[in-house]
């Protein structure tokens, strides 16, 4: 009867062979899953299931708008 109970969880929940394994490097986020539900993951795992707004890439600075000094004014 044990066993019968062994294969009936294993054939839910699968092969742990098969299981997807983490990235083990960088950061670990806590990332808000709803309101009283926080789990923590790596960074790069939060990014690909899209819970971690991944960073913004760094825009050229700004072309410089102020006015050059009229030569003619006063004149």
């Amino acid at each position: 009867m044990a066993t019968d109970k062994v294969e009936q969880i294993t054939g839910v929940i699968g092969d742990p062979k098969s299981w997807a394994v983490a990235e083990k490097s960088g950061e670990l986020v806590q990332v808000t899953l709803r309101p009283g539900v926080r789990v923590r993951m790596y960074k790069s795992e939060a990014i690909a299931k899209g819970l971690w707004k991944a960073p913004e890439k760094a825009q050229p600075p700004a072309k410089n708008k102020q006015r050059r000094p009229v030569a003619n004014k006063g004149a």
